[in-house]
């Protein structure tokens, strides 16, 4: 809630609780011309209080604000803004008793000697339990407003993040090497030439079934890589080794799709392939994370940066976890996985 909405609420409140306690002494509303000093001071205790109360309500919103805990920070709110009023009404009670402006008296005893000043505190203690109830839902609506807005943003971001990983496995590169190497299996080998197509169609059929999907199971996963695979045997040979060491209680894990099809598709496409220093790619798991290695065998002339499909990966790992991504790149390339919650 705003300051000057505030300031406007306590104004409004303050006038009703003077009509009310006026026509309940004197059965009759106050005459303006004969009361204006009395709506004066009713003007000045309102927003004496409504300042305050701002004040108040912005340093627990930094210092303790609802989400750390609900009740204590309605309790703290209401305690706060109750001694402020009190206060407010105390100083302006005594200067103009003070002063001889109004023949006012300090409350000696308001629960019991002064009928009025009794229901002066009641009208209080509600109206701030009501003011404090309004802040409490006022910012409860604006955190969960924005609270989706970040989630739809965020969902955005990731199915953006989702898009690139999808352009990089139907990237034209890609289904040109694919297309020769059908086109020089036809006549060669042409039932080895249908099983290249069949595992073809299964990847891309995995790449489209995953473009608007957060996250899949590792099995899934390692299927769609076992897919791959044989198209990488394929056109490789054995000059591409990939070994797959994962435990069968991690295979309904959840991970982000695509993610171990990019690390061997980059590490193939940042080494050079060759019969006489095979590429040696693992995937396992060691000390809760899933762990995709390989050898070094030289960086082919013309390639970019391993940090494109990196940065894909970190980016939508950190929507599941505030666990980083491990990279080593020393004698060996690894990224380490950390392992994502079933839940």
């Amino acid at each position: 809630m705003s300051r000057l909405l505030r300031l406007i609420l306590f104004t409004v409140i303050g006038l009703l609780f003077f009509l009310y306690l006026y026509y309940g002494d004197n059965d009759v509303l106050p005459n303006f011309g004969a009361t204006y000093p009395l709506y004066i001071l009713t003007l000045v205790i309102s927003l004496g209080c409504g300042l305050g109360i701002d004040v108040i309500t912005k340093w627990l919103n930094k210092r303790l604000n609802y989400r750390k805990n609900i009740f204590f920070r309605f309790i703290a709110g209401f305690f706060l803004n109750f001694v402020w009023v009190a206060l407010v009404l105390f100083a302006v009670a005594w200067m103009a008793d003070a002063t001889g402006l109004l023949k006012l008296k300090l409350f000696e005893d308001p629960f019991i000697e002064n009928e009025l000043e009794l229901k002066l505190t009641i009208l209080t203690m509600l109206g701030l339990f009501v003011f404090n109830l309004v802040e409490f839902v006022t910012y409860s609506y604006s955190e969960y407003s924005v609270g989706q807005i970040r989630k739809l943003r965020a969902e955005r971001k990731q199915l953006e993040f989702q898009f690139e990983a999808l352009k990089s496995q139907l990237s034209p590169h890609y289904l040109f090497n694919s297309m020769n190497t059908i086109s020089s299996l036809i006549y060669r080998d042409p039932g080895i030439a249908e099983n290249f197509i069949r595992n073809l169609a299964d990847t891309f059929n995995y790449v489209l079934h995953t473009k608007d999907v957060k996250l899949v199971t590792l099995k899934e996963e390692l299927e769609a890589l076992r897919d791959f695979n044989y198209l990488l045997r394929i056109r490789y040979a054995d000059a591409v080794d990939l070994k797959i060491e994962v435990p069968d209680d991690l295979l309904n894990t959840p991970i982000p799709p695509l993610t171990l099809q990019l690390l061997i598709e980059n590490a193939v496409k940042h080494n050079i392939v060759s019969d006489d220093e095979p590429l040696k790619i693992s995937v396992r798991h060691d000390g809760g994370k899933l762990i995709v290695l390989n050898n070094k065998t030289g960086t082919p002339t013309k390639t970019s940066s391993h940090r494109v499909g990196l940065d894909n990966i970190q980016k939508r790992y950190a929507f599941f976890t505030p666990h980083d991504i491990q990279i080593i790149d020393e004698d060996y390339f690894q990224v380490e996985l950390p392992i994502l919650s079933a839940s």
